[in-house]
C-alpha cells in the first residue's frame, strides 16, 4: 500500500501577502455611490422619491441601470420580437412577460433617480416624466417599424439625459431639502 505523502506548506512573504490582499475587496465593500449592503440601503440609493439627489451619483447609478438594462433587452426584447417574426406566439408571451417583470424595478429605479435630480435643480419632480417617456419609447417604437421616429425619440432622449447630467444645483438649500450628496 502507498503512503500519503505530506503536503508542506510554504510560508509566504510580506511581498506576497500584500499582493495578494491587493486583490480582495474590502471588509464593507458596498458603501459607495452605486453599491449598496442591504435592502434598506438599496431602497434609500435606487427607489426613494423624497430628496435631492447630486449629480454624480445620478450619473453613475442612471448608467449602470441603463447598462443592465440593456443587457436583459438585448436577450430578451430581441426573442421576444424574433418569436413574434415567426408566429411562435407562445414563445412571444413568454419573453415579453419575463421582460416586463425585469423592467420594471428599472424604470421605478429611474424614475425615482430622475426625480430627485430634478429635486436637486429645484424643479418639480415630476418634469422627469418627461426624459422617461422619451427613453422608454425606444422600446416600443421598433415595434412599429418607423426608423426616423426613433432616430428622433433617441436624440430627444439623449439631450434631456444629458442636460441632468451636466446642469449643476441652482441653490444650496431649497424646498426640497438640504444639500446633500447622496
Amino acid at each position: 500500500m502507498k503512503e500519503k505523502k505530506k503536503i508542506r506548506l510554504k510560508k509566504r512573504s510580506e511581498q506576497e501577502i500584500k499582493l495578494r490582499r491587493g486583490f480582495e475587496l474590502p471588509a464593507r465593500a458596498g458603501n459607495g455611490t452605486v453599491s449598496f449592503t442591504s435592502i434598506g440601503d438599496l431602497r434609500a440609493k435606487y427607489f426613494r422619491t423624497e430628496g435631492r439627489l447630486a449629480r454624480r451619483p445620478f450619473i453613475l447609478r442612471t448608467l449602470v441601470l441603463m447598462a443592465a438594462q440593456v443587457l436583459y433587452s438585448l436577450i430578451l426584447y430581441s426573442r421576444f420580437v424574433e418569436s413574434l417574426l415567426i408566429g411562435r406566439q407562445d414563445l412571444a408571451i413568454l419573453f415579453f412577460i419575463i421582460f416586463i417583470i425585469l423592467s420594471i424595478p428599472v424604470v421605478v429605479a429611474e424614475f425615482s433617480l430622475g426625480v430627485r435630480r430634478c429635486h436637486d435643480l429645484n424643479i418639480q419632480g415630476a418634469a422627469f416624466i418627461i426624459p422617461l417617456f422619451f427613453y422608454l419609447s425606444l422600446y416600443i417604437l421598433p415595434l412599429v417599424k418607423n426608423v426616423l421616429l426613433w432616430n428622433v425619440f433617441l436624440a430627444a432622449a439623449a439631450v434631456m439625459y444629458l442636460c441632468l447630467f451636466t446642469v449643476n444645483k441652482k441653490d444650496k438649500d431649497n424646498i426640497y431639502g438640504e444639500d446633500r450628496e447622496v
